[in-house]
């Protein structure tokens, strides 16, 4: 009888310990998802924070580009000190869009890039390579690497 409750015993010890381990592995399984979890939100927070601003800076870069037009626009003697203001406005808001991760599109001589540009226009030219940007017509802009407005360009097409 003794040699029945020892054997018992120790299958149901045995049974206890692989119940532990199912729990032990179930346990790590669970802190590692939650690990996952916590990284992934971590992501999403910064991707969230890194493009908040997106819609202000779009509307932003309108403003940009006409306070450019106006600077160009006043190169005469009488514009002296109107220029060297809006020069000043121009580089802080230059600096300001720089910091947010806004970044220039490079378009003019550059191979033409669907990801980047908007090809408006094609000229027949067999000077330079096929599908070069020979002028861009609207700036385009990136912030942080993601585009928020394609340039838009005139590309190089040869002749058949």
């Amino acid at each position: 009888m003794k040699l029945y409750q020892y054997y018992k015993k120790n299958q149901l010890l045995k049974m206890a310990e692989k119940e532990k381990a199912e729990y032990l592995e179930y346990i790590k399984r669970l802190q590692a998802e939650f690990e996952n979890y916590k990284k992934r939100v971590a992501r999403e927070q910064e991707e969230f924070v890194k493009y908040a601003n997106e819609k202000l800076i779009r509307e932003l870069i309108d403003v940009y580009e006409n306070l450019d037009r106006a600077l160009k626009n006043c190169s005469d003697d009488k514009n002296e000190e109107l220029a060297k203001g809006l020069n000043i406005v121009y580089k802080q808001l230059t600096d300001i869009l720089t910091k947010t991760g806004l970044s220039r599109i490079k378009a003019e001589g550059e191979q033409f890039d669907h990801n980047l540009h908007e090809a408006l226009m094609q000229t027949v030219t067999d000077e330079v390579t096929e599908d070069t940007v020979l002028e861009e017509l609207q700036q385009g802009y990136m912030l942080h690497g993601k585009v928020l407005r394609h340039s838009m360009v005139r590309i190089s097409k040869h002749s058949e």
